[in-house]
């Protein structure tokens, strides 16, 4: 939230010191294991910090915020750990909020949920279950991700196709900024006294408000014509806002990784679990057929459609997850009844009949119950730890996390890249939500090879 300054190694006992002074011994912790583990994350980065804080209530934030803007000492909100781009690690403090993990309130009717950022994301959607909702994001890291990380990376996932990423699914977010004040962010109309009163308490709220309005069509004017965007600070989220008469302060906070204040939590959007599910994957021997078949696939209005490609399919094991050794790249897709009155089966011959122009490396493999369709899931999800267990010296590096291009040109853009990291000699996995053109590309890189580093700067 602050700055990088130098902080001397006697003042690093310091901190400590004069945290465990206000928070008590039991929250705050130097020691070298702490330190060693809180140095990384799931990504390649390493950063020893001077403390760590285990925070139990919004008192013990609002001190340690204070405390870290008071003097100037950088400070990381951490939830999981589980980001792929250093985002949990820093030199300074780390305010962990794995203790903030309870499910406040559900309310079934009006369909949301308020929950603490260190609730993990699969017992949330666990709990949910019981009322027949879920929240619809789903990292592949859902099984040990926590929502205050969702919320400062903007996650999305496979099902983003159907229920967007995290900033769609916000009501609310409840924060404290580095001023020490606490916010209740929110979408307000332009005409609610409420947000008058805001932008008379909170002056940086206030300033934000008159220049998003007074530079939105210029703003709007910048806006990315992608699918998906996560570059930088969301104003062109407030911007459409003001057009539609709103000021949605979550559009904001969500994505900004903790460098605007420290969550302490979150109102969500639910939505209804699928009455059933449908889930296929089809094997295509030729690339070039994928882009031309993810239109088709599209007007069946799918929940999730994912591709792998042939790279990936070698890397974690084609036989191991059925595959056929010719496929040049997999699409897995997924299709849910919102009702009892939807054929699934009809709509898997209409799925049928939309590759039939295709020449397919074998028949669709489709799965209706649970169990069959958790199988057919299992080379998507299991991906990541696959890829860190292929080699023991190289590793999966997030090479370019996000790559956004038409959904029909992914096929060109998986061509490409495999012809260029063929030439760099370098195994890679091309993988991603096809469904709304986002890859992500994946070297496997001993980066303690000169060599592999001289070739990729050539």
């Amino acid at each position: 939230m602050t700055a990088p300054i130098l902080i001397l190694p006697e003042r690093s006992h310091a901190i400590a010191a004069d945290l465990r002074a206000q928070l008590g011994s039991e929250k705050v912790k130097a020691d070298f294991p702490t330190l060693t583990a809180y140095a990384v994350d799931a990504s390649i980065y390493r950063m020893v910090p001077k403390a760590v804080v285990l925070v139990e209530s919004e008192d013990d934030i609002a001190r340690t915020v204070s405390y870290a803007v008071e003097r100037g000492i950088p400070l990381t909100p951490r939830a999981a750990g589980t980001n792929l781009t250093g985002s949990a690690i820093g030199s300074g403090i780390i305010l962990d909020v794995s203790r903030l993990n309870r499910i406040l309130e559900v309310n079934r009717e009006e369909k949301w949920a308020r929950v603490q950022p260190g609730v993990v994301l699969a017992e949330l959607n666990k709990h949910l279950a019981r009322h027949g909702l879920l929240f619809g994001p789903d990292p592949s890291s859902g099984d040990m991700c926590k929502l205050g990380g969702m919320l400062a990376n903007n996650s999305s996932g496979p099902h983003t196709l159907r229920y967007g990423s995290v900033k769609d699914n916000v009501h609310r977010v409840r924060m404290c900024l580095a001023s020490g004040t606490w916010l209740d962010a929110q979408s307000y109309g332009l005409d609610d006294p409420a947000l008058e009163r805001l932008l008379s308490t909170i002056p940086a709220v206030r300033d934000l408000f008159v220049f998003v309005r007074s530079h939105a069509d210029m703003i709007r004017s910048k806006k990315p014509t992608v699918s998906k965007n996560s570059c930088g600070y969301n104003l062109f989220g407030l911007a459409d806002g003001l057009a539609g008469g709103m000021f949605d302060l979550p559009k904001l906070f969500v994505g900004s990784e903790g460098t605007l204040g420290v969550v302490s939590e979150a109102t969500l959007k639910l939505v209804d679990k699928p009455t059933a599910t449908l889930t296929a994957l089809i094997h295509f021997r030729h690339l070039e057929e994928v882009g031309d078949a993810v239109p088709h696939l599209l007007e069946l209005e799918p929940s999730a459609l994912e591709v792998m490609d042939a790279n990936t399919l070698d890397l974690i094991g084609r036989a191991q997850h059925a595959v056929p050794a010719d496929a040049a790249a997999t699409l897995l897709v997924e299709l849910d009844a919102d009702s009892f009155d939807v054929d699934l089966h009809e709509r898997a011959e209409q799925m049928e009949a939309a590759c039939r122009p295709y020449k397919l490396a074998s028949e669709l493999t489709l799965a209706f119950d649970p169990e069959r369709r958790e199988q057919l899931w299992k080379a998507r999800k299991a991906l990541y730890p696959t890829l860190y267990r292929y080699d023991p010296k190289k590793k999966p590096i997030n090479f370019v996390d996000d790559v956004v291009v038409r959904a029909e040109l992914i096929s060109e853009l998986i061509r490409y890249l495999e012809e260029f990291f063929e030439g760099q000699r370098v195994p890679v996995a091309i993988f991603g939500h096809i469904g709304n053109g986002n890859a992500h590309i994946v070297p496997l890189l001993n980066v303690n090879d000169r060599g592999v580093g001289s070739e990729r700067s050539t």
